[in-house]
């Protein structure tokens, strides 16, 4: 259980500060009416600065600034601030920037001075939320960035859950505690509320104010003599590939990171191995690997790392605890076949969860991650509305989308690649001495590190020569550097790049890149640009589809991926484009067919302006289960198709386009040409 607890600290002088927070109220309290995430709201708050809210949540303590402007707002790293020309009143200081950063520092300062955790005010970020829509030209360095954010009351919500500090880590009770610090109890707002607040009457680590808040409570002589025998021997199980070898060192940054430990064993288990063994103490596994932590008291930490790295961690005995990760595996439970009933196929059920979807998790390699964020000092800073535009980066924005976005696209491209490469028929077209990749639009290259990745795993010691093109020299540098610091000996890379941009359709026409025998080409996230800045109109998709097709290998794939969020200029969303006009493009094809997702590869006459959309996830030493959501295609010539989907059962399939939506039975994640069939199937997971 979760909920929204709302304080208001005197009323707010001017009507249009009292409409925003009521207005913000109202938003926050529908947000979080069914969440498991627990928060706190306060308006009108004075901690050494005044201040228009406090927000806080478990990863975060956010300060708040209400501006009452609307239109095109220039935010400018040295002047004024303006809003459609006009200068946006910075309060009694001189400018809009100066007295975030004033706020920005006395809220840290303050709140160090009433005793919180140093750890946990280690980031305090500042929003500005203009209460009108607002378009605009964020022209501040990237530092500031990281600390500084800014929205619209039409958008703050997403906001507020894409700031994140990766110090902060407040349990429940924490904010609970720490709301009573700050004397907010007798300011507690009803109507605006949906989780009770009481104030304490015992000691704060006593109270139960929500029932999923689970205390690791303390055992009798007699109950730690039981545990202590509870001891499995681990060592019979413990799996020693590449993906187990990055998970485990990924553990060990988080928790040295955030349980101050140095001395304790990280051990990972192979689920189907280990399964047996914790059937007899009553666990029953269900992912691929089970992570286990032994260290002298750790049982007590179960809570505090969940909440780090968003896994439900258990406790076998006071100093061993465990949690499960990777794909979800078969037990005796499932229903094998996929089958649903005739009476179940006009709607999802719960009980449809045995659908075997494709990889979508994965971990940043430990060299990668420090070769990033060490050697290149990346920042994690979520900021999408600056990086939907990207060769215009400078150097301390580079750093920000190095460390916010290559790492997810590096997940998307290696799950979308071993996926593709663990189809036999596939594969062993490609077992050859070399493989040819075309990049256009790689930007620092997470898609290609990816694909490397995923290449080395299923074709070791393969060659593979890459061909890198895109508009940001800076951007090409660090791509070049981090694929010749690749310590995977088991592949051989050859890169070349070149710098070119599209400044229109001509310029589309023109494109040629010497040889037309690609066995990758890759295509990630820049037609939205080219859409977005008008350089092609909204039938990009086909336009770049048939042009880079022209180059593929009679094996290549094309594999096209972009964000999902709005086109402004058409109304329609980037996924709908992509759909509709691929597939227009495929039916007049007389060389090229969908091979991705299989909805489109079996109902190639659809014109349908579908919504589909892909979750990845990937965890690094800044962010643990970091997600993404995007759509692609995958392209490719027809007798390539027919040789991979020979004997595959395509009838009376239910394909599923929309996971999330699946996984919350909602009738949308449903291919419409397919939803009276029979059989659950993820459309994007090409081995059946």
């Amino acid at each position: 259980m979760g909920g929204l607890l709302t304080f208001r600290v005197g009323n707010f002088d001017t009507t249009a500060e009292r409409e925003q927070f009521r207005f913000l109220c109202e938003q926050l309290k529908t947000h979080y009416e069914d969440s498991n995430e627990f928060c706190v709201f306060a308006g009108n708050y004075n901690i050494g600065c005044e201040l228009d809210a406090l927000f806080i949540k478990k990863d975060a303590i956010i300060s708040i600034e209400f501006k009452n402007y609307g239109g095109n707002v220039v935010a400018n790293e040295n002047g004024e601030w303006t809003c459609n020309g006009k200068i946006i009143k910075g309060g009694s200081r001189k400018t809009v920037l100066q007295q975030a950063r004033i706020n920005h520092s006395t809220v840290k300062k303050e709140l160090k001075v009433l005793g919180v955790v140093k750890n946990q005010i280690k980031d305090v970020p500042h929003l500005i939320i203009f209460h009108q829509p607002i378009e605009l030209e964020n022209n501040l360095s990237a530092t500031n960035r990281s600390w500084l954010h800014i929205t619209d009351s039409e958008h703050f919500i997403e906001k507020l859950d894409d700031i994140t500090c990766p110090h902060t880590d407040l349990a429940p009770l924490g904010i609970v505690k720490l709301a009573e610090t700050l004397n907010l109890n007798p300011f507690y707002l009803t109507e605006f509320s949906n989780a009770t607040y009481d104030k304490p009457a015992e000691p704060i680590e006593k109270i139960e104010l929500i029932e999923d808040i689970k205390k690791y409570e303390p055992h009798t002589e007699e109950k730690k003599q039981k545990k202590k025998e509870v001891m499995l021997n681990f060592d019979s199980f413990v799996v020693e590939d590449e993906n187990s070898i990055a998970l485990s060192n990924f553990v060990k940054r988080i928790v040295k990171l955030s349980l101050k430990l140095d001395n304790f064993t990280v051990k990972v288990l192979d689920s189907t191995r280990a399964s047996s063994s914790f059937a007899a103490h009553g666990i029953r596994l269900t992912q691929e690997y089970v992570v286990t932590i032994n260290a002298d008291g750790i049982g007590e930490h179960c809570a505090k790392l969940a909440k780090f790295i968003n896994h439900a961690v258990k406790a076998i005995s006071p100093s061993t605890i465990f949690w499960e990760e990777g794909e979800r595996i078969a037990t005796e439970s499932d229903n094998s076949s996929g089958v649903v009933e005739e009476h179940q196929s006009k709607e999802l059920s719960n009980t449809n969860s045995n659908v075997c979807f494709r990889k979508s998790k994965t971990i940043l390699p430990h060299w990668l991650d420090k070769k990033i964020f060490n050697d290149h000092q990346a920042i994690y800073a979520p900021e999408h509305e600056r990086y939907e535009y990207n060769l215009d980066l400078n150097e301390e924005e580079l750093k920000v989308y190095l460390g916010t976005y290559f790492p997810r696209s590096y997940a998307e491209m290696f799950c979308i690649a071993d996926n593709l490469l663990q189809n036999k028929c596939l594969k062993k077209t490609l077992e050859q001495d070399e493989i040819s990749v075309l990049d256009y639009g790689c930007g620092t290259g997470g898609e290609i590190l990816g694909l490397i990745t995923a290449i080395g795993r299923h074709l070791p010691h393969t060659k593979i020569s890459i061909t890198a093109i895109d508009g940001n020299d800076g951007a090409l540098a660090i791509l070049k550097d981090l694929v010749e610091c690749n310590p995977n000996k088991n592949i051989q890379v050859e890169l070349t790049t070149f710098s070119q941009t599209l400044g229109s359709i001509e310029d589309v026409e023109k494109l040629a890149f010497g040889k037309n025998d690609y066995h990758f080409i890759l295509c990630d996230k820049m037609v939205c640009e080219l859409i977005s800045k008008e350089v092609l109109p909204i039938n990009a998709y086909a336009i770049m589809a048939k042009k880079l097709t022209a180059f593929l290998h009679e094996n290549g794939l094309l594999i096209m991926l972009d964000v999902t969020t709005k086109d402004e200029h058409s109304g329609y969303f980037y996924p709908q484009l992509m759909n509709n006009t691929i597939n227009d493009y495929v039916c007049k094809s007389r060389t090229i067919e969908t091979l991705l997702p299989l909805s489109c590869a079996c109902h190639d006459g659809c014109r349908d302006f579908c919504f589909m959309q892909q979750t990845f996830s990937v965890s690094h030493s800044h962010k643990s289960n970091d997600e993404s959501r995007v759509c692609y295609r995958v392209l490719c010539k027809k007798p390539l198709k027919t040789a991979i989907m020979q004997g595959m059962e395509t009838a009376n399939l239910i394909h599923v386009i929309h996971p999330t939506k699946y996984k919350q039975n909602d009738g949308l994640a449903i291919c419409s040409r397919s939803k009276n069939n029979k059989i659950i199937i993820d459309s994007f997971n090409i081995n059946l």
